[in-house]
């Protein structure tokens, strides 16, 4: 029996045109990212080539005609002169040229100057920026990870310093928009799973399984399938884009906020790093709690609304809550810290790497997350079994 409504959801959902279309849609933005997006993808650090090879050559004339005409004198004033101030530019930014054409990436970090950016041109790098993805989370932590990147990593490109490997592009989504983007594929892919029975009032009425664990297994089924899906959009993306920029690996490093212990001032609390592989053992565990509580909430609120577009709606207003009731410096909600709500957990990458302690001001277990989305799953189960017993099988297909 369980096989048999595991092969209806599966085979519901494959032939159901909203979950193909996304499906489709899914695999082209990731292949418009890889593809088309990452590539011409500039960051704060990133030095417009073309621009520096003009400098060189303006720089270069100045300090030359200067020699020619004998003004290298300093200035009494200045202590310097035009000349000299040619000169150091063009050898700095002549090293600086050397080191991106040739590869050399640590080199290229060790090398403290970095040209003045032109105003209009970092404007329209901030506006060509792509806000689902982490980038601005990280800015707080390049310079230490650059150290990582001189001292510890080998071989190093700059793939791994513009964060555009396979596994460092994981990171920056899951610490962005990504966890969100993920819940609700989930809610709109599943949010008729439960209330297509209704449809198909004669044939379900006939169904002897437990009607609370029925709606179990069908759960698990949807979510198994979305789960298929993911992994299956991750590994496409790990390939083309690995195929590209390169895998990366796991001992790159990622941000991480460590907060004081408890008996001293926050403030003590430090910024550091972590490896990605340690990211990735804190924050997947999280997403699992969440996609399968936000699954068998989708059965709850299927159960009373009854009209799958109703249950879409809510579900997606559940996990929309922190944008409409969190601002960015809230820190309790009715009294109680923010870090005992489970949705304080969906933003994952934040409760993997301690983000969550520095908005609330102390410091919060990572098991703490673990425990509140677990003890949610209990309210949630609890909930979906009372409710199977008030709403019986003959009353939601009646």
């Amino acid at each position: 029996m369980y096989k048999q409504i595991i092969e209806e959801i599966l085979k519901y959902m494959w032939r159901n045109k909203k979950n193909r279309l996304v499906m489709v849609l899914s695999l082209g933005v990731v292949l418009v990212h890889s593809l088309l997006i990452l590539p011409n993808l500039t960051e704060d650090f990133d030095v417009d080539v073309a621009q520096l090879e003009r400098s060189i050559v303006s720089n270069q004339q100045t300090f030359e005609d200067r020699l020619e005409t004998g003004q290298t004198l300093p200035s009494f004033f200045t202590g310097t002169s035009a000349y000299q101030q040619a000169r150091n530019e063009y050898v700095n930014q002549r090293e600086l040229l050397t080191a991106i054409r040739t590869g050399d990436a640590r080199r290229y970090l060790t090398i403290n100057y970095r040209p003045q950016e032109d105003p209009g041109s970092v404007m329209e790098d901030e506006g060509f920026n792509i806000p689902i993805l982490g980038y601005a989370q990280e800015r707080e932590f390049q310079a230490m990870k650059n150290q990582v990147y001189v001292n510890e990593v080998e071989p190093l490109s700059f793939h791994h310093i513009h964060e555009r490997t396979s596994l460092q592009q994981m990171h920056l989504f899951l610490i962005g928009w990504g966890p969100y983007i993920l819940i609700f594929l989930l809610l709109f892919m599943i949010s008729d799973v439960v209330t297509k029975d209704r449809k198909l009032t004669t044939q379900k009425l006939g169904v002897s399984k437990n009607w609370f664990t029925y709606l179990m297994v069908q759960s698990l089924a949807a979510l198994g399938f979305v789960a298929l899906f993911f992994a299956v959009i991750t590994g496409i993306f790990y390939l083309v884009n690995g195929i590209q920029y390169g895998f990366g690996f796991g001992s790159l490093p990622a941000g991480v906020f460590e907060a004081a212990p408890e008996g001293e001032p926050f403030h003590a609390s430090i910024w550091s790093v972590i490896d990605l592989s340690t990211f990735f053992i804190r924050a997947l565990p999280l997403l699992a709690l969440l996609l399968y509580g936000f699954t068998r909430l989708n059965t709850l609120i299927s159960l009373i609304v009854k009209q799958d577009v109703v249950v879409l709606i809510a579900t997606s207003f559940a996990l929309l809550f922190p944008f409409l009731y969190y601002g960015e410096e809230t820190t309790e909600l009715l009294g109680l810290n923010i870090s005992w709500y489970p949705q304080t957990y969906y933003q994952v990458g934040g409760a993997a790497t301690g983000m969550i302690d520095a908005i609330v001001q102390e410091p919060v277990p990572y098991s703490r997350g673990i425990i509140v989305l677990l003890v949610t799953l209990l309210i949630i189960e609890g909930l979906n079994y009372l409710a199977s017993k008030l709403i019986t099988r003959q009353t939601f297909l009646g």
